[in-house]
């Protein structure tokens, strides 16, 4: 079997820089996203545990509550595109680092 040539190299390079560009960028900041929410998420959660506060509700209580729910669904919608995201980034390095 031939080995490939020097242009199909290139071609099959900028291929898969095209495709990063393209899929894997603009999707980035969707990782950061799923960052912040399970910051938010894990602060609200060892706020709400450790915190000596009773059942007593108050504002600050349920001002809390809301952002650490709004980060609880966005974890459970994010964590397949973020997975997906990843292996697919993870995909096109080692098909560029192949050659």
């Amino acid at each position: 079997m031939q080995k490939p040539s020097d242009q199909w190299k290139k071609l099959h390079r900028a291929a898969l820089e095209r495709a990063r560009h393209n899929a894997i960028d603009p999707l980035a900041p969707l990782q950061w996203l799923y960052a912040l929410a399970c910051v938010v998420y894990l602060a609200g959660f060892a706020a709400l545990q450790f915190l000596p506060g009773g059942t007593d509700l108050s504002v600050l209580l349920a001002v809390m509550l809301v952002p650490v729910a709004i980060a609880g669904l966005l974890i459970s919608l994010l964590t397949g595109s973020v997975l997906t995201l990843h292996f697919t980034s993870r995909r096109l390095d080692a098909l560029a680092n192949e050659n």
